[in-house]
């Protein structure tokens, strides 16, 4: 595989300098590299690359043929599994910030989301609905549907 001082397998697809790239590295740093600062968030907890992907070229034509552009994130579908064809897409930064494993899901008449979307859905600030719940110690249902009222809240 090296050549002269050089990854000739790097060299054979011109993409070493590309977003894509950027992102397969990445990937399999996360996953495959102890030393690396989020190995505990993603190999440390077992997320795997799937050996198909360990070869950039194949992970390459999946991500063109799955809708990849410069302004999507790959995005794991559930977070308790690894990186696959079956396991991945292509997002907006805004969509995979709201499939974390650590955001906040609350349930109100049958509806889950999560507390950014919430916020958004009724135009309440997240700050202010994060307080209704930790400080106020308020119910989800009282802290989704109680209108907003300027200037504060009197603590009982």
């Amino acid at each position: 595989m090296w050549k002269n001082g050089y990854n000739f397998h790097t060299l054979t697809h011109g993409q070493r300098n590309t977003r894509l790239y950027h992102i397969w590295t990445s990937m399999k740093q996360r996953c495959c590299n102890p030393n690396h600062k989020y190995y505990d968030l993603y190999g440390g907890r077992g997320i795997s690359v799937c050996e198909e992907w360990l070869r950039f070229e194949p992970f390459y034509e999946w991500a063109k043929s799955s809708g990849y552009n410069d302004k999507l994130t790959i995005d794991r579908k559930d977070n308790d599994k690894g990186y696959s064809s079956e396991n991945c897409r292509w997002t907006t930064q805004k969509v995979q910030c709201n499939n974390r494993r650590n955001n906040v899901m609350l349930t109100c008449n049958g509806k889950t989301q999560t507390l950014t979307q919430w916020s958004e859905e009724l135009g309440i600030g997240i700050d202010t609905l994060w307080r209704r719940m930790n400080v106020y110690g308020w119910d989800v249902e009282k802290t989704l549907t109680e209108k907003v009222v300027r200037g504060g809240y009197k603590r009982k």
